[in-house]
C-alpha cells in the first residue's frame, strides 16, 4: 500500500501545506472540526502532536496549547483515536510529531505499532538522535510502513547532513532558522538560501517551517521546498478569531500557491 506521504506529494501541483495540530487543544473535538476544515480547503499533509510537558523546539503559543492540552487529561491514547478516526475519512498524510520522551516511556515498538495501527504515514520526534537510538527507530519505522520524518536546520554540521540524508526517506523536514518555533512577520533570507542549497542535494521532498505567517510567506518558498509547514499561525488564528479565520488563510495559501 503507497504511503500517504509519498502519494499527497507524488505529482503536486504547486507548494503544498503541511499543517499542524495540537490535540486536545483547544479541545479534542475542535481537533476533528479543524482537521476537517484543513482537508476541505486541500491540506493534504498534517502533523498531530501529541502533548508533551517540554516542548524543546516549540515556542510560546505551542508549548501554551501543549500543557492545556495535558492539563485537560490528553493521552497519547485519545491522540492515535483522534487520528483512526480521521485517517478512515479523510485523504490526507497524518505524521505524529512529538518527543522522544513518549515513545521510550511507551517502549518504541508499541509506539510505531499504535502510530502505524492509527492510519499514520510518518513519525517526527525531533530531539531523537535516530543514529544513536536503540534498535534503529529509522528502520523499525519503515518496517511499519511509517517514514521516519528527520528534522535539520541551518546549523546542522554538514557531517550529520550527509548521514541524515543517506537515510532519510518520505519527506525532510527543515526549519528555517535555528531555534524555536513560532509565527514571524518576516522570513529570513538565510533561511530560503539553506532550503535552495539542499534542494540541490536532498534528492527527496522538503517540508520547510518555523515562523510561516502569510500566503506571501508560502510564495517565497514555492519552486524551493515542497510543503510549507505552518503550526503556531494556526493556533493564533484560530485563539483570536475563530476556525473561520483559519479557513480564509489556507484558502489565501492555496489560492496562490
Amino acid at each position: 500500500m503507497e504511503n500517504r506521504i509519498d502519494k499527497a506529494l507524488k505529482g503536486a501541483k504547486g507548494i503544498q501545506l503541511m499543517t499542524h495540530v495540537v490535540a486536545g487543544y483547544p479541545s479534542l473535538a475542535a481537533n476533528e472540526e479543524l482537521i476537517r476544515l484543513m482537508a476541505r480547503c486541500g491540506v493534504r499533509l498534517i502533523e498531530i502532536q501529541i502533548p508533551f510537558t517540554d516542548p524543546l523546539a516549540d515556542g510560546p503559543t505551542i508549548m501554551r496549547a501543549n500543557q492545556a492540552a495535558l492539563d485537560s487529561g490528553v493521552t497519547p491514547d485519545h491522540c492515535f483515536e483522534l487520528c483512526e478516526r480521521l485517517s478512515r475519512e479523510l485523504d490526507v498524510a497524518f505524521m505524529f510529531m512529538t518527543y522522544a520522551n513518549i515513545p521510550y516511556a511507551m517502549g518504541m515498538t508499541r509506539f510505531l505499532d499504535r502510530a502505524a495501527a492509527s492510519g499514520a504515514s510518518g513519525v517526527i520526534l525531533p530531539d531523537l538522535p535516530w543514529d544513536e537510538s536503540d534498535g534503529d527507530y529509522a528502520d523499525l519505522a519503515r518496517g511499519r510502513g511509517l517514514h521516519p520524518v528527520m528534522v535539520i536546520s541551518p546549523d546542522t554540521p554538514e557531517e550529520r547532513l550527509s548521514r541524515i540524508l543517506d537515510r532519510a526517506s518520505g519527506l525532510l523536514y527543515t526549519t528555517l532558522k535555528v531555534g524555536i518555533t513560532g509565527a514571524g512577520a518576516t522570513m529570513d533570507q538565510a533561511g530560503i538560501d539553506y532550503v535552495r542549497a539542499l534542494r540541490a542535494r536532498a534528492g527527496l521532498p522538503i517540508a520547510a517551517g518555523f515562523g510561516i505567517s502569510s500566503p506571501e510567506h508560502v510564495r517565497m518558498l514555492a519552486g524551493l521546498a515542497d510543503a510549507a509547514v505552518v503550526g503556531s499561525h494556526i493556533i493564533n488564528l484560530l485563539d483570536g478569531s475563530g476556525m473561520q479565520a483559519v479557513e480564509q488563510f489556507l484558502s489565501a495559501c492555496i489560492a496562490g500557491r
